[in-house]
């Protein structure tokens, strides 16, 4: 399973100053709190840490689709400054974290098959064109996923099944898991390919 996160870092919602005073305290554990006062520049840290928060969220609803998002108890730890993971109760997950072009997006995975492997991606919308970010996400990894499926993009569809997003080939499940994100000026996706397309690039 695979989830993924985008922030815009420039969006009036993650510029210094627009959270609530008590924002840290009902998102963060301890332990990432006091990573925060220790920070500079804190506001950037603060966006990582939620957007692989967010992502490991996610990837967790579509192993139990009763999971409720409760910040506070997953735990980030980054190891480097683009990969770490992040702790939920007894099991821990890796993630990865990139920051570039004034977003930061964040990959997370959970009980992946060691043969597959995790395609991602993000753009930032067209400032010359009225976009809407949900169609925009679709679309952009449609574009990206068809030429590794050996497929046209006519022949993919992302189907919303229980509010989790599922990529559909001629009509029928394809063999991979999608997550798909957006905020402010950027839409993101991440998807992990099975074993049996992995194996067509090794052909």
């Amino acid at each position: 399973m695979v989830g993924n996160d985008v922030v815009d870092l420039a969006d009036q919602e993650t510029a210094g100053g627009a959270t609530h005073p008590r924002f840290d305290e009902r998102v963060f554990a301890p332990e990432e709190r006091a990573w925060l006062g220790r920070s500079r520049p804190e506001e950037r840290l603060r966006w990582v840490l939620w957007a692989a928060k967010e992502s490991a969220f996610k990837a967790l609803k579509k192993l139990d689709p009763r999971e409720i998002f409760s910040p506070r108890r997953l735990v980030v730890r980054l190891e480097t400054g683009n990969a770490g993971s992040v702790r939920y109760g007894e099991r821990l997950f890796s993630v990865g974290v990139k920051i570039e072009r004034g977003a930061c997006h964040a990959v997370r995975w959970v009980d992946l098959d060691p043969r597959a492997i995790i395609v991602s991606g993000m753009r930032r919308l067209r400032a010359d064109v009225a976009e809407e970010p949900r169609p925009a996400a679709r679309a952009f990894a449609i574009h990206l996923l068809a030429p590794l499926l050996g497929a046209s993009e006519r022949d993919l569809a992302v189907v919303s099944e229980r509010r989790v997003p599922r990529l559909h080939l001629a009509g029928r499940p394809a063999p991979v898991d999608l997550s798909l994100s957006h905020h402010g000026r950027f839409v993101a996706f991440a998807c992990a390919l099975g074993p049996d397309i992995v194996s067509r690039f090794a052909a």
